[in-house]
């Protein structure tokens, strides 16, 4: 397998939204093959609003799902999930988030290479951050109207401005 093909392929690693049981889980269609308990070391998560935003800073874990979708609908996938955060291959530095790719570790201590999308800290001035990186428990104790607003919001392209380079 060459390195393109292998690229393309790669698991995601998932904190927030895009979960499973989450308001926008439904962008995996039923391309979903399998959702592994993980964690992204060395990453804080943010209170955004109704969504959040991991950075790369400091020494916690960032709490998630790596997510394995069938190859056959990657492309589709991978282009809603960049639309959805606002991420722009063609000009990665105006994005409201990038899409790295990261090692992630999933419950029985196997490290995965894997795509998240990250911040930038810069838009941070002001939030919140959440406490022990957990989106999920986090979401379920803040927002008792999470579902109703994401009803009218599709994109965070737009809600986050990336920081003036």
């Amino acid at each position: 397998m060459d390195a393109k093909s292998t690229i393309e392929t790669v698991p995601f690693f998932v904190y927030g939204t895009l979960l499973p049981g989450q308001p926008n889980a439904h962008l995996w269609g039923d391309g979903l093959i399998a959702e592994y308990d993980a964690r992204l070391p060395n990453c804080r998560l943010y209170d955004c609003g109704a969504f959040p935003m991991l950075v790369e800073e400091g020494q916690e874990a960032v709490v998630g799902s790596l997510i394995i979708v069938q190859p056959e609908q990657y492309p589709a996938i991978l282009a809603r999930l960049d639309d959805l955060e606002g991420y722009d291959p063609e000009q990665p530095a105006a994005s409201a988030y990038r899409r790295v790719l990261r090692e992630v570790i999933t419950e029985d201590g196997r490290h995965h290479n894997a795509w998240v999308y990250v911040g930038h800290a810069a838009a941070l001035p002001g939030m919140t951050p959440i406490p022990g990186g957990d989106w999920r428990r986090y979401a379920s104790a803040t927002f008792a109207d999470m579902q109703q607003w994401w009803q009218t919001v599709q994109s965070v392209h737009g809600l986050l401005r990336p920081p003036d380079e």
